[in-house]
């Protein structure tokens, strides 16, 4: 995890939870004091990881913030409170998102914690990107569909023969097959449409 705002309104916390981070982490936490300047970091660096805040801050107690953060970026949000305030916003933290620690706390919790987070993160951008990659796939394969239905229907060919054109086509070209496709849409579109 390489992405990690702190966001401490108590300098004695802040130096603590940005020296544990970066110690166990090898990342490099960005330190805010305030909710306002934690969304001003948040507006411009929308691929934070993980954001720390330790409660209260000086311009609010930091709930607020913490809602504002998952319902508005991306990143995973631990909020830390007194033990005593949990049960006050346990049950909007829960339906929201929200990862709760009770402070004061241990730093191994803290960090199978953010280890934890750190895995869910990784194999989140795992899926994410297989994803994407299987979303291309598709888009791939539904122009190359197209581009047979229109050589079936405006060149008179068989499904067989739409292929292997457009086969011939892309190797003629030497061009990615989705490519041809884009490129044989085209040229039938200006002749028939």
């Amino acid at each position: 995890m390489e992405k990690v705002l702190v966001i401490s309104s108590s300098k004695s916390a802040s130096e603590a939870l940005v020296n544990f981070l970066r110690d166990s982490f090898r990342c490099t936490p960005k330190l805010v004091e305030s909710a306002y300047q934690a969304k001003t970091y948040l507006d411009s660096d929308p691929s934070v990881e993980l954001t720390v805040i330790n409660s209260p801050l000086m311009d609010e107690s930091g709930f607020e913030l913490a809602e504002y953060i998952i319902e508005k970026t991306a990143a995973n949000c631990i909020f830390m409170i007194k033990e005593e305030h949990i049960e006050k916003v346990s049950d909007r933290a829960e339906k929201s998102g929200i990862i709760i620690v009770g402070k004061p706390f241990s730093r191994t919790l803290l960090y199978q914690l953010v280890k934890t987070l750190d895995i869910a993160v990784t194999r989140s951008l795992k899926l994410y990107s297989e994803n994407l990659r299987l979303e291309e796939k598709v888009r791939e394969i539904q122009t190359i569909d197209k581009a047979k239905f229109m050589l079936m229907e405006f060149k008179d060919m068989t499904e067989a023969e739409a292929h292997a054109y457009l086969e011939q086509y892309a190797m003629n070209k030497r061009k990615k097959k989705s490519i041809a496709a884009l490129e044989l849409i085209d040229r039938i579109n200006e002749q028939y449409l």
